[in-house]
């Protein structure tokens, strides 16, 4: 997430470009609730920093450019948006109808490319690892309880630093599942589980992926993961494979209907009941789109076609809604602010008030 995504959707766990310094790279958009974040390389370094846009003195709407991570919060009835190239530390409250920039007494240092999910248990949004403000990697986690940050983990001992992870609840097995990315891990994706009070290494994901998108299933009532976009050889489970957690291990699911490539974030329709797998990042050939999982397949939604091209798809449970949060492109170098949309009879339809509109 998760959105997510880096892509990232990297949790590698949705997608704008960034100019950066030296090199001139893509990074993902974080997915949600349960997204990964999404992005795509080539991986930031200390040598290759996004270029920010210096923020207004008082910001009524958030413009975090690429990388920020969102999830939705059922405690509060608010999206969480946290992060992002130009919006490093803020954190951001949609609460339906408008953005509200949160003023918390204690927050994450600022970053892009994290990861972020609910967990029912605590009530609180939890937020993991991303690139710092000069794309070092960090791997702290930290949880949103309404109105501050809490630092639950230091990250020693736990998942490695960088970028590309994606974050999801499985209510299935009670568990806060968190997959990093296999860049400097071999063959696998790393899978961990939340235990309390740190992060437990469990069994990993075999597919070599960069992003692995999560979502918690509602027809199959199990937590779903989407290989995404090419990692390291040697790759032991194909890229664009769906993946299935059964609380202590992965196993492949054998679909009818590829998964689209470098799909970026996912998050269920509460109107159908089924997953919708966003193919948003800003790197991908083709438009960007939706597709649906029925439970053994992935089905193009064609005649829907997606208002950005760069976003997140998340749920808001308390509304009953599928949303997609992300920046029209303006066609300049400076990012506008973010727009909501929802999806609904076929279509996506703006629920924000755009700026001047």
């Amino acid at each position: 997430m998760k959105p997510a995504t880096t892509r990232r959707p990297l949790h590698p766990s949705a997608i704008a470009l960034v100019v950066t310094i030296a090199v001139s790279g893509v990074i993902g958009i974080v997915l949600s609730r349960g997204q990964r974040a999404a992005a795509v390389p080539p991986v930031p370094t200390a040598t290759s920093v996004p270029v920010r846009v210096a923020p207004t003195p008082t910001p009524t709407l958030p413009v975090p450019g690429a990388g920020f991570a969102v999830a939705d919060d059922p405690a509060t009835n608010d999206i969480v948006l946290f992060g992002g190239v130009n919006d490093d530390a803020d954190t951001w409250l949609w609460n339906g109808a408008r953005w509200t920039l949160a003023h918390p007494a204690s927050s994450p240092p600022g970053r892009f490319d994290a990861s972020a999910a609910y967990d029912p248990q605590t009530k609180t949004v939890f937020l993991f690892g991303g690139l710092d403000t000069v794309a070092t990697g960090i791997h702290d986690t930290w949880s949103w309880n309404g109105s501050n940050w809490k630092a639950l983990d230091s990250g020693a001992g736990g998942p490695q630093v960088g970028q590309g992870s994606d974050m999801a609840w499985d209510p299935a097995n009670n568990q806060m599942v968190l997959v990093t990315s296999s860049i400097g891990t071999g063959s696998t994706s790393a899978t961990w589980v939340w235990a309390g009070n740190h992060w437990q290494r469990a069994t990993d994901l075999p597919a070599s992926a960069l992003y692995t998108p999560m979502w918690f299933d509602p027809i199959t009532r199990s937590l779903i993961a989407v290989a995404c976009c090419d990692g390291p050889p040697p790759a032991t489970g194909a890229v664009n494979s769906t993946w299935q957690w059964s609380g202590r291990q992965w196993s492949l699911l054998p679909t009818h209907g590829d998964a689209p490539i470098d799909a970026s974030s996912l998050a269920d329709n509460p109107a159908t009941g089924a997953l919708m797998l966003c193919t948003c990042g800003s790197s991908v050939a083709t438009e960007p789109r939706v597709t649906e999982w029925t439970g053994s397949r992935w089905r193009p939604i064609t005649d829907a076609p997606l208002p950005v091209k760069g976003g997140v798809v998340t749920t808001d449970v308390s509304r009953g809604l599928l949303l997609l949060i992300g920046a029209p492109d303006a066609g300049t170098t400076a990012p506008p602010p973010v727009g909501v949309w929802t999806f609904a009879g076929g279509a996506w339809r703006r629920i924000d008030k755009p700026p001047g509109g």
